[in-house]
This record gives C-alpha cells, sequence and structure tokens, in this order.
C-alpha cells in the first residue's frame, strides 16, 4: 500500500528537504537521494529502513514496480506524493520523480567488512571536491579497492553531488569517514599492510611498485596533496610519470591509474 502525501508541509517532507543540510543528515542520521538509479541500487544493495517518495511520473517509470516490490521486502515506506510536494523535495534539474531518504551507510572499524589482503584500500586525506570523491569510490567499485577511508576534514560522503558521482557505487564499497591517521596505522598493522603514498617528489614509478603485498594506497588534498608529515611516515611514496611542463592530474584520474594499476598487480584477481 502507498500512502499519499498532498501538503508540501508534511512532516516526511520537511524532514526530507533538512537533509539537504549537513547539519540536518547528523542530527537524524539519514540521507536524501533522488533519481531512480540510485534508489534502485540501494534497495537492490540491502539497505533497509528507507522512505521513498514517488510523483506521478516516478510511478509510471518502468522501473517502479520492480524498485516497490524490492523496497517492501525491506520494510521500505512509500508515498505518492503530488508534482507540487515533489517539486519542493527536488535537487535535480531534470527530475526522475524518485526520490527517498536513506539511513546512514557509511562503515566504522568496528563494523567493516574483512578485506582480501589482495585488495588495495584507498586512504583520502583532506580532499574536499564532492565530484572527486564520487568518482573516486565509482572507480573504487570497478578496480576491485577493498575500502575508501577518509581522514577527518574530507568532503562529506552524503554530499549530494557525491552521491551522485558515484552512480550507485557508493553502496559497493565500504566508505569509512574521519579515519585519524593513528587509527590508519592501527589497521596497517593488524593487516600488515604497507602504505604507499603519492606525490609527484616520489621515488618509486606507481607501475614498478610491489602489489602483491597488502597495501594501503594514499593521496591527498586537490592542491596541496599529503602532508610532509605523512610522506615521511610511508613505505614508499609512488609518482606518475608525466611530459614536461604539463600540469598535474586531476586527483581522481591519479587515482584511477594507481589503483587498476594495483589490480593488475594482483592478476586482476576476483574479476566477475
Amino acid at each position: 500500500m502507498i500512502n499519499t502525501i498532498t501538503s508540501r508541509d508534511n512532516q516526511w517532507v520537511k524532514l526530507a528537504c533538512s537533509l539537504k543540510q549537513k547539519k540536518g543528515r547528523l542530527a537524524n542520521q539519514r540521507v536524501f537521494v533522488e533519481g531512480m538509479r540510485v534508489v534502485s541500487d540501494a534497495a537492490h544493495n540491502g539497505i533497509q529502513d528507507a522512505i521513498c517518495f514517488a510523483s506521478p511520473k516516478g510511478r509510471d517509470n518502468e522501473g517502479f514496480q520492480k524498485l516497490y516490490d524490492q523496497g517492501t521486502a525491506l520494510g521500505w515506506s512509500f508515498f505518492a506524493v503530488t508534482d507540487s510536494v515533489y517539486d519542493k523535495l527536488k535537487d535535480t534539474k531534470s527530475p526522475q520523480g524518485i526520490a527517498a531518504m536513506l539511513p546512514f551507510f557509511a562503515y566504522t572499524f568496528s563494523t567493516l567488512p574483512t578485506i582480501a589482503a589482495n585488495r588495495a584500500v584507498v586512504y583520502l586525506q583532506d580532499i574536499q571536491d564532492p565530484g572527486n570523491l564520487g568518482t573516486i569510490v565509482r572507480t573504487a567499485a570497478a578496480a576491485n579497492v577493498g575500502a575508501v577511508f577518509l581522514s577527518d576534514g574530507s568532503v562529506d560522503v552524503y554530499n549530494d553531488k557525491t552521491i551522485r558521482s558515484a552512480m550507485g557505487a557508493i553502496f559497493k564499497v565500504p566508505v569509512v569517514q574521519d579515519v585519524t591517521e593513528e587509527e590508519l596505522k592501527i589497521f596497517c598493522a593488524s593487516q600488515g599492510r604497507r602504505v604507499y603514498g603519492t606525490a609527484p617528489q616520489g621515488t618509486v614509478s606507481y607501475d614498478k611498485a610491489d602489489y602483491s603485498v597488502p597495501v594501503v594506497l594514499a593521496f591527498g588534498n586537490e592542491g596541496n596533496g599529503l602532508s610532509h608529515r605523512f610522506l615521511t611516515g610511508c613505505d614508499g611514496v609512488l609518482t606518475i610519470p608525466m611530459r614536461r611542463n604539463t600540469e598535474s592530474l586531476n586527483l581522481s584520474m591519479s587515482v584511477g591509474l594507481v589503483v587498476y594499476k594495483a589490480w593488475e598487480g594482483n592478476g586482476f584477481k576476483e574479476c566477475l
């Protein structure tokens, strides 16, 4: 059964709108997402306790019935909303008429699944661009990365641009936020992982590094890179060769090159 919301002042609508700000997300431990693909991916990946809104256009979408069946099995609540109500909810220029409030899905070290030794972990220090983060998570999912760690001070994984850029991969790769350098050291010690930093002045070309050992691949802020203190504590510092007098690569591009090389170094295991 789908209940109907016709008022823009409905409590659920107000709650959904409050999640567009980080303060509202933290207070309610929920995130607002929009679009058939990302909402369907949430259902496909078993996210529970969601509240879904569907406009007339959304309910006419050929994928809505499947989404409704999957969501109902997961205990989701569904609301049919008017176009006027959806206009208040929408956060995209070309809305598909499907949106949802999802419970937070990022991991902590205590809930992090076991990561196979042959799968790299990506650590991101102080990155600020939500689109970069979303693209990195999407690439990480494709390149068999075991998890993505974000330092404290990095962009919020629940930023709407991050979620849109990740294209559903946000549910496929464990992400841990607010990771301190001490927590990273403890994690690496517990798993016997080497930390490879990345920097233009690195001493090892990324395609020559030893990826047969468990690794954490660390990348820094878009403008400043990894801190000098962090780099001095790394087991190795990788670099990507470039032609002279060329600008540095975009962060997400750099991450893509290195994580795919790391996966190749393990023989592309778990490629299916």
